[in-house]
């Protein structure tokens, strides 16, 4: 037990550890005072360019794949892992390092996956990106995967308490995406009516010709 919480709060300060913060050393420049003012990956790339994206989201996802890919060689139980990745996105989203100011955990929880189980990794990116395509909203696609992934992890695991931890990852992770998801709905919405009149304007060219 005592043992199982040092694994959380391990996991919960790793989560503290973030690319937006390191970036911000390096560049001077203060990401929440810039963009959407999110330390994420997507804000770093919008404020400071292309690499520094990929510098943010190769930290954010790395610090979740460690944790989990550590635990699993150190044969931690099953449920404790499950426990650290909550911690480790807990530690990410609102780091007491920071002032509880963090980042929306997406990157962090795609690492997590990549290390728990690559079938669910794996089902998880197609799953978005089928969506992404069809929505036209990568966001939405990542969003709409998670109660697919949360059966199949049941599936996987076949633990009730695993569930629930698992329901805990995902909520809070939707929870902090809310208002991301409502801006790509809005933006769905408002495009969506425009292509239609665009559609309808060509139909009633094409049978005026």
């Amino acid at each position: 037990m005592i043992t199982s919480i040092i694994y959380a709060i391990i996991a919960y300060f790793l989560g503290n550890i973030m690319g937006g913060k390191l970036l911000e050393k390096i560049y001077k420049e203060d990401l929440s005072k810039a963009g959407s003012g999110n330390v994420g990956a997507r804000n770093a790339g919008r404020v400071l360019g292309t690499r520094s994206f990929v510098f943010v989201l190769a930290v954010d996802f790395f610090k979740g794949f460690l944790i989990v890919i550590l635990l699993k060689i150190l044969n931690v139980d099953a449920i404790t892992i499950y426990v650290c990745i909550l911690f480790v996105i807990l530690g990410h989203i609102k780091p007491l390092l920071f002032n509880f100011k963090g980042g929306k955990g997406v990157a962090t929880f795609f690492g997590t996956m990549a290390a728990l189980s690559l079938h669910l990794f794996l089902v998880l990116i197609l799953c978005t990106v089928v969506i992404a395509v069809i929505i036209k909203s990568l966001t939405i696609g990542f969003y709409s995967s998670l109660p697919l992934i949360t059966f199949l992890n049941y599936i996987e695991t076949r633990s009730f308490i695993i569930l629930i931890i698992f329901i805990l990852i995902v909520s809070l992770v939707s929870v902090v995406g809310v208002k991301d998801i409502e801006q790509a709905f809005e933006k769905n919405t408002l495009e969506h009516p425009v292509k239609k009149r665009l559609t309808v304007k060509k139909e009633t060219s094409s049978l005026m010709s």
